[in-house]
């Protein structure tokens, strides 16, 4: 982000962002595909020899996926409509990881019936379930198992997933039973793979570390009893600074998780994943806003703009802070609450915030937002969904 002559810039090629509002509609999120193809040859380059599948959740744009596609990614998906957004893109079966702790027995028989190139698995019953129904199908699946060490990653606790108390994952105490069921289903079921996710926002990594070491023990164990075990996947979560832009600092943490993950996985001599999302495109992403109002209370001063926890919920479900930068920068600066149109208290972007002085018609770039922005909107109060533009 940067301003050249006083107008908001995105990306590393200061691409401008003042012609998308030329013919205003309503919200637009804007994608800078460039900037996605940087972040992502980056990481390519730091995890040498690991298949890195994109994890869709983040943000599914058809051309974001394209992009994405073209540069050698797969796909991580969670959903049938998922795998059917991935197919149409462009991603072939194989390409396709298919995790989620609610697989339907019509998602399972899907995603069979493609070749899907595995399927990591949350849970007992889904194992068994997704051994039934390959056994009906005549089929043999490919799963892992993913495996919670119990670590905890110091993020915010609704994007914690590796702890023992998350809905994901499988204790290690789970692990014989595990077992036992899969040699019940020699015929239709293959162990590949073993799984880790321990959450999202990862800025720290001893935790990760330890987590690494506890499951490579448990794969070295699974190896001796099943022999098509031979994929690590590692998971995504690597974060990103929200408060600042600072892309060389997290490059030296990518530079840092990568030694960490390639040093203690190295002597495993198998096929290594990465499920990455946030950190190839928040960064990448902008909600374009118009100001509606300027709101003066006894108070405060409110902002009221277009868009809102509908069209970026983070703010409020995470208590998420984003930056937020007029499209043409002004004089001055005043605090402000940044505020939507929606009924409820908690629909804010920004709280007590200094912010370029803004009038009536202006418009607002709210950053960082290329991650879980659209792919978590809704049409709450009956809304229309943003725009979705990609440059």
């Amino acid at each position: 982000m940067e301003y050249i002559n006083n107008e908001l810039c995105l990306g590393p090629l200061k691409k401008p962002l003042l012609p998308l509002v030329a013919n205003y509609m309503r919200p637009i999120y804007v994608y800078d595909l460039d900037f996605i193809a940087q972040r992502f040859n980056a990481m390519a380059a730091a995890l040498k020899g690991v298949r890195l599948f994109y994890a869709m959740k983040a943000n599914s744009n058809p051309g974001v996926l394209q992009k994405l596609k073209s540069l050698g990614a797969g796909a991580d998906v969670v959903s049938l409509g998922e795998i059917k957004r991935a197919l149409e893109c462009g991603f072939q079966p194989q390409d396709i990881v298919y995790s989620g702790v609610g697989k339907t027995k019509f998602e399972i028989s899907e995603a069979l019936k493609l070749g899907i190139y595995q399927i990591n698995v949350e849970s007992l019953p889904e194992l068994e379930r997704i051994g039934k129904i390959a056994r009906e199908m005549g089929k043999k699946a490919a799963v892992a198992l993913r495996l919670n060490p119990d670590v905890d990653i110091k993020t915010h606790p609704y994007i914690a997933t590796g702890l023992k108390d998350n809905k994901f994952g499988m204790e290690l105490s789970l692990v014989p039973a595990l077992v036992d069921c899969l040699k019940s289903f020699t015929d239709s079921i293959s162990l590949v793979g073993v799984s880790l996710h321990l959450g999202s926002q990862m800025l720290e990594f001893s935790g990760y570390e330890e987590a690494l070491q506890r499951l490579k023990k448990v794969f070295l164990q699974l190896k001796k009893e099943f022999p098509d075990l031979k994929k690590f996947d590692f998971g995504g979560g690597l974060g990103i600074f929200y408060d600042r832009a600072d892309l060389e600092l997290e490059e030296s943490l990518l530079r840092q998780y990568a030694e960490i993950t390639l040093r203690t996985l190295a002597d495993l001599n198998c096929e290594l994943q990465s499920e990455p999302g946030r950190w190839l495109v928040a960064h990448c992403g902008a909600l374009i806003t118009q100001v509606q109002y300027i709101k003066e209370t006894s108070a405060k001063t409110f902002v009221i703009v277009d868009a809102g926890m509908n069209h970026l919920i983070r703010p409020s479900l995470y208590e998420a802070s984003h930056r937020i930068e007029p499209l043409k920068k002004g004089p001055a600066a005043a605090v402000v609450d940044v505020v939507g149109p929606i009924c409820e208290s908690s629909d804010f972007f920004a709280k007590e915030r200094s912010l370029t002085t803004v009038q009536e018609g202006d418009f607002l770039a709210i950053m960082d937002s290329g991650a879980y922005g659209y792919s978590m909107a809704s049409i709450y109060n009956l809304q229309e969904l943003p725009l979705e533009v990609c440059i």
